[in-house]
């Protein structure tokens, strides 16, 4: 899984962190959406998929859309936050 790292996204609105993968070359924007849609299914719809969703580093920085995952600075074993 050269391609992919693995991230913990915490989702404060439902009270829940999951572990995902996440392709390095792709677009913030696209990774973002590939996230809301992963912890929608793994919590089985608890987490409504919203417009705009933000994702933030654990300093409570958002990450800048048009960069790819990785040109983000996204590393292997980060907490990222989704709101």
């Amino acid at each position: 899984m050269m391609n992919k790292i693995l991230v913990t996204v915490v989702v404060p609105m439902i009270e829940e962190e999951y572990d995902i993968y996440i392709p390095v070359s792709k677009i913030i924007d696209v990774a973002i959406n590939l996230i809301v849609k992963t912890v929608n299914e793994l919590s089985e719809g608890h987490y409504q998929i919203k417009q705009n969703p933000i994702l933030m580093d654990s300093n409570g920085n958002a990450f800048v859309k048009g960069y790819t995952v990785k040109e983000s600075g996204i590393k292997n074993g980060d907490k990222l936050i989704l709101i």
